[in-house]
């Protein structure tokens, strides 16, 4: 399996209990998440999407056939999200979101 891609953020274990749940980071900001889901799959969701005005973008969650491929999706989701092109996303939900992480940070 060497030649699939790799992630290219960092993901690990969200709880130990869970084994089959992963959590996504981008330096310490927690970006997405993926866990089995018993009918067979994987799901994702990227976290990183506290814009106001989130509900208007397409929804930032989906299903996979694996871990490597879910983790792959939010991660192309964050991406996105980081260059203002995840359908839906105009530039002020960038900043809202970065002002509202600022806001976190600090208070």
């Amino acid at each position: 399996m060497p030649d699939l891609p790799k992630p290219k953020y960092k993901w690990r274990q969200t709880w130990a209990d869970a084994p089959k749940h992963f959590s996504g980071y981008d330096g310490s900001r927690h970006i997405a998440s993926i866990h089995w889901y018993h009918l067979g799959w994987w799901n994702w969701y990227m976290c990183w999407n506290q814009a106001k005005n989130s509900n208007r973008w397409k929804r930032p969650n989906g299903q996979a056939d694996t871990a490597r491929a879910a983790a792959l999706e939010a991660e192309a989701c964050y991406d996105a999200i980081l260059r203002c092109e995840w359908p839906g996303m105009v530039p002020e939900d960038l900043q809202c979101m970065l002002d509202h992480e600022e806001w976190i940070r600090t208070r």
